[in-house]
């Protein structure tokens, strides 16, 4: 975008500017129209007024922003993003304005509050079983929606009673019967850590099973959340702290593996945009996808291929955070390698973490996620899955799981460490 950017202070009047110029370009091309909710209110208000963008600025522009998720598959999809001249990104404006509103306007103390991913992780796990049952209780959650914010009906991951991170530091160490032949940085993230504990695990098993050594680096939130109330100095916070975390162990020889695709996103594209100078780069440029990295493993004649169980069909819902990463579909091919016939579900599930626990945007979201539900319904399978696992309990709260007799989303990760008969 010329002129924007995260990281330096942007002139109100210039933003405004791009504002309309991109406003302007989007209604003449209008190739997202159907992507997401900021797409649909914006030319729909652009038609309202007849053409005139900028009367959008005043009556729809707040609510474009608003149902901005970053989910980011707009800049995949726009013929108009650099090296173009027009260099259109359409995320990146959606951010300095959620910035600037909330310089403006300040933020709510429940925006604030949920996007405080590793503060309620740590204090929900510490006595997980009673979080857990307290989230179940209907009453409560009534409450929570009246003072909180947070609908009712939003379906919660359960907290793990033993994190992630302890289940690692207290496993027995692995004995390997010749010397690794690669190393790997695992950047589990929050969601994993405190939550879909299993996934970690799993991705360990496979790694190791592969003669992968594997160390888990001190590590915090990834900056992910604060996207959506604008906190670049969050961002640069979280992005700093990551990097000199995980630096060191790149000197090493490592690679840093993720399985969560919007955190390996934030590592791989926005800690560069983020921060300056060459460290943030290194780290770019050894960040893979957990299944990306296990498909540079059988491209090198290194991936093990004992698998003892057919997954059989598997309904697979790439993320929006992994499909803008733009290497292909490893996870597919990657569970093909196992044996499983895989049918590709492209379509959002519209989940984005705190955004769809809103009050305001829960229904869009569950509209949203219902695309990606018909087409798992038209789609015989066994099994569904996502890499991402908020991906994955969103299709199973708007029906996925009720089509696969009722078998919860799994990760990929997940499907392959079954497929090669290690224990869950």
């Amino acid at each position: 975008m010329k002129g924007l950017s995260l990281i330096h202070p942007v002139d109100p009047a210039q933003l405004e500017k791009d504002t309309l110029r991109i406003y302007e370009i989007c209604d003449g091309c209008r190739r997202c129209f159907n992507l997401c909710p900021s797409f649909n209110t914006l030319l729909d208000g652009v038609d309202r007024h007849d053409g005139h963008v900028e009367q959008v600025m005043s009556a729809e522009h707040q609510r474009v922003v608003d149902e901005c998720y970053y989910c980011k598959l707009c800049y995949n999809h726009c013929p108009y993003t650099p090296p173009h001249q027009y260099a259109l990104d359409f995320p990146k404006l959606m951010v300095l304005w959620k910035q600037r509103f909330a310089a403006e306007r300040g933020v709510r103390w429940r925006d604030r509050l949920l996007i405080q991913t590793d503060v309620i992780g740590r204090l929900s796990t510490i006595v997980a079983p009673l979080t857990n049952w307290v989230l179940s209780l209907g009453g409560l959650r009534q409450v929570m929606e009246r003072v909180l914010g947070v609908h009712r009906d939003r379906r919660i991951m359960h907290f793990s009673p033993e994190t992630f991170v302890r289940w690692f530091q207290r496993r027995p160490a692995p004995s390997p019967t010749k010397p690794p032949q690669k190393k790997v940085a695992l950047f589990a993230s929050c969601l994993v850590n405190y939550q879909a504990s299993d996934v970690g695990k799993a991705t360990v098993q496979v790694l190791e099973k592969n003669g992968v050594q594997v160390v888990v680096p001190d590590q915090q939130c990834c900056g992910m959340p604060s996207f959506d109330i604008g906190d670049t100095v969050a961002m640069q916070k979280a992005a700093q702290a990551n990097v000199c975390s995980l630096l060191p162990w790149v000197k090493e020889g490592y690679d840093i593996v993720v399985p969560v695709p919007s955190c390996s996103l934030m590592l791989k594209r926005e800690y560069p945009e983020l921060l300056a100078g060459d460290e943030p780069k290194t780290i770019s440029e050894h960040t893979f996808d957990i299944c990306e990295y296990l498909m540079k493993l059988k491209r090198e004649g290194a991936l093990a291929t004992d698998f003892v169980n057919n997954p059989g069909r598997v309904a697979y819902q790439i993320p929006c955070h992994l499909r803008d990463q733009n290497i292909g579909f490893k996870s597919k091919e990657l569970m093909e390698c196992a044996g499983a016939q895989v049918e590709m579900i492209e379509k959002c599930s519209g989940h984005d973490g705190s955004w769809s626990a809103k009050t305001e945007f829960f229904p869009l979201s569950m509209t949203i996620a219902k695309k990606a539900v018909r087409a798992i319904e038209q789609a015989p399978a066994d099994l569904v899955a996502s890499d991402c696992p908020l991906a994955g309990l969103q299709l199973d709260q708007a029906g996925a799981s009720a089509h696969v007799g009722g078998k919860a989303a799994k990760h990929p990760i997940q499907i392959v460490r079954d497929a090669y008969g290690l224990p869950s």
